[in-house]
């Protein structure tokens, strides 16, 4: 009987509360969508938040934690894992025992969070999905023909060789790195200031974290993520050695306002490509080449990659290998949310935008070859 009266007075309590609820939430909303509205305008996207209110938020933040070497991503990715869980179970308890008043607290909070983290989405990254691209802030812009992508394919082949003699190997044929995590990430991290780009990037310094959870990301398919409420560049180790300079480039460059996938791909292989040091050279080099020999014509590609070393042959036998044993249901339905991530941001080729990168590849090889001659 107390029970009863109990629910009835909370009944009663919540209706009181609903308009206001509903006001709250109705103002979110709107906030909402006048933000995202506002980030898909370019020159609002660049000037006012990329470089001004993103920016400015984004090196607060990584000024708390950049000192730090745990990922805080790590720590909210468990924390939302176990509440979602506890929270759906709660929430079937409630309706269970009809407890529907606390349900609908429970749901109109959730609602409330929800929206504060897309608020907080549209200003701390959203709008760097409306910048320019980054080929053409770095001035790497060119017409693309047949020619021309053989002809850089065929310089990369080459530089690939040529690098691949300066660095160690293992017992497996895979590249010793030169450098430890921490050194590799201060080493990418200063590279950025030799990119010119007009300020695209911003200037302060970004500290990789070293993910503990790494074999986990490896079956979810993730190599990296970028964590703008925290401004944390998260790198999965548990990759190949020849691939880690280039994810480390790419999370580093989201983390310095460059949001698209292949964008953050054209700035990890420049940087690594145009680096001095062989171990970042070499695995610019190996993506590049490995882009470049597949846009061409069979009987091109097969002439190139003829031409490739052993050791360089193994080593993409077995970072093929490595990847291959995450493969499955959950790495197939992480890419699938992926794709829709990014196609909900204004990137329609969602997934496939991480190997658009062939133009930016040519102009830059143009670019070296230009200072050569």
């Amino acid at each position: 009987m107390q029970s009863n009266k109990t629910q009835r007075i909370m009944l009663k309590t919540l209706r009181k509360k609903q308009p206001e609820r509903g006001k709250l939430i109705s103002v979110f909303c709107l906030a909402v969508l006048i933000l995202y509205a506002l980030v898909r305008i370019p020159w609002v996207a660049e000037y006012v938040f990329a470089r001004g209110v993103t920016r400015g938020l984004s090196y607060v933040l990584s000024r708390i934690t950049n000192p730090i070497p745990a990922s805080f991503y790590e720590i909210v990715a468990a924390v939302l894992v176990v509440g979602g869980v506890m929270i759906f179970f709660s929430l079937f308890a409630f309706l269970l025992k009809k407890q529907f008043a606390r349900a609908l607290t429970w749901l109109y909070c959730l609602t409330v969070a929800a929206l504060s983290v897309l608020l907080a989405f549209g200003v701390l990254y959203a709008p760097l999905y409306s910048r320019d691209g980054a080929d053409r802030a770095m001035g790497l812009e060119t017409a693309v023909t047949e020619q021309s992508v053989y002809a850089a394919a065929e310089y990369y082949v080459s530089a690939l060789n040529e690098t691949s003699t300066l660095l160690e190997r293992d017992e497996n044929g895979n590249v010793v790195p030169t450098c430890s995590f921490d050194e590799l990430g201060a080493l990418i991290d200063g590279s950025f200031s030799s990119l010119a780009a007009n300020g695209y990037f911003a200037g302060y310094s970004v500290r990789p974290k070293a993910v503990l959870l790494s074999v986990p990301m490896s079956y979810l398919g993730i190599t990296g993520i970028y964590f703008p409420f925290t401004a944390e560049a998260n790198v999965n180790v548990n990759i190949p050695a020849s691939e880690l300079p280039v994810t480390v480039a790419h999370e580093t460059a989201h983390a310095k306002g460059v949001s698209r996938e292949n964008d953050a791909n054209r700035t990890a292989y420049v940087l690594c490509i145009l680096s001095s040091d062989a171990y970042l050279r070499y695995s610019g080099l190996m993506d590049a080449a490995a882009i470049l020999l597949n846009s061409l014509p069979r009987e091109q590609y097969e002439e190139l990659a003829g031409r490739l070393n052993g050791e360089v042959l193994k080593e993409y036998a077995n970072v093929r290998r490595h990847y291959e044993k995450y493969e499955g249901f959950i790495d197939s339905l992480s890419s699938f949310f992926n794709d829709l991530f990014l196609k909900a941001n204004g990137v329609p080729s969602g997934t496939a935008s991480y190997g658009e990168t062939t133009e930016c590849l040519v102009a830059l090889y143009e670019k070296i070859t230009d200072g050569e001659e």
